[in-house]
């Protein structure tokens, strides 16, 4: 299609709308409303870091409520949750849950994304109909629940993998990077010189998709880390919680983490300053976000060309 332009008096055609140079008043609003944006983001993650950091003191002068301006600044409130209580153990719980649990989701969507994209599989049409279905009608609570348990992993450590390791959306992308982006020509070629499934998948159509492949395992590893409605619901009795759970109850009771009275009575007894209750808090909330935060970065570079790719290809 080609844009409809109008004629001006002077023989010469205008652009369209879209392709002209946007007013000062237009700039001025998106500036203003990316800059507002940002605030909305920007300040209340820093408003936790501030008070995590915040001594007594920092806290009483801001009425004992969160501290936007840095004074007095302290790092027992760290000193606290990362002492090897129940939260640096629900920390590493949570660490092994994710590695665990995004290397079998992996496993299962790489194999099932490369069969269904490799025409003529076995049941090809009628498996894949079955996945997108799984777009349009979710299992309740009830039934996910009596899987789990019929199953005898009620109250498991594989309770908070294999119930979830399989993700439609994820399938879905990966085999339309598969069929798009990797030419048909290498894996007929690899064919002909007498390589399997198996080798072609693997000296072949994976080296090929590392940006794709880098973005599924991080959808899958914020999952897996931000796991907290399956803990509650499939693993109660459990010693050992995930993070968000542990989290929780930090946040939400007044008690503060488990294992923290311990902590502070050895920091008053080497005669340090106790962290407030807020301030270990908001740094348990930190030392929550922090490892993902972290991970994104070397993720983020691969977005762009990984899922458009996938997802408008296909």
């Amino acid at each position: 299609m080609t844009a409809i332009t109008t004629p001006r008096r002077n023989g010469s055609r205008r652009r369209a709308a879209w392709d002209e140079e946007p007013s000062p008043f237009a700039k001025f609003t998106k500036a203003a409303f990316l800059t507002a944006y940002a605030a909305a983001v920007i300040i209340p993650i820093w408003t936790i870091i501030v008070t995590s950091l915040s001594t007594e003191d920092a806290l009483t002068d801001a009425g004992g409520n969160m501290v936007f301006l840095p004074t007095d600044l302290s790092l027992q409130a760290y000193k606290v949750v990362l002492g090897g209580g129940e939260f640096t153990s629900s920390l590493l719980y949570t660490a092994q849950i994710t590695a665990i649990g995004t290397a079998v989701s992996m496993v299962i969507t790489i194999g099932a994304a490369y069969g269904l994209s490799r025409p003529g599989t076995l049941f090809h049409r009628p498996l894949l109909m079955l996945i997108l279905l799984t777009f349009l009608f979710q299992p309740g609570i009830v039934p996910s629940f009596l899987v789990v348990k019929n199953l005898g992993l009620l109250n498991t450590f594989w309770a908070l993998i294999l119930p979830m390791s399989f993700n439609a959306f994820n399938l879905i992308v990966l085999r339309a990077f598969f069929m798009n982006s990797v030419p048909r020509e290498l894996i007929d070629a690899a064919r002909i010189d007498g390589a399997g499934e198996f080798r072609t998948l693997f000296r072949i159509v994976l080296p090929m998709s590392k940006a794709i492949l880098a973005v599924i395992a991080l959808f899958y590893a914020v999952f897996y880390w931000n796991i907290y409605f399956q803990a509650v619901l499939l693993t109660p009795s459990l010693d050992e919680q995930p993070i968000q759970v542990l989290l929780q109850r930090a946040i939400l009771t007044t008690t503060g983490l488990p294992g923290q009275d311990a902590a502070m009575a050895d920091l008053r007894a080497a005669g340090q300053e106790v962290a407030p209750d807020t301030s270990i808090k908001m740094a348990v909330v930190i030392c929550t976000i922090l490892p993902i935060v972290i991970m994104y970065p070397f993720i983020q570079k691969h977005f762009s060309k990984a899922v458009i790719t996938g997802a408008v290809k296909g």
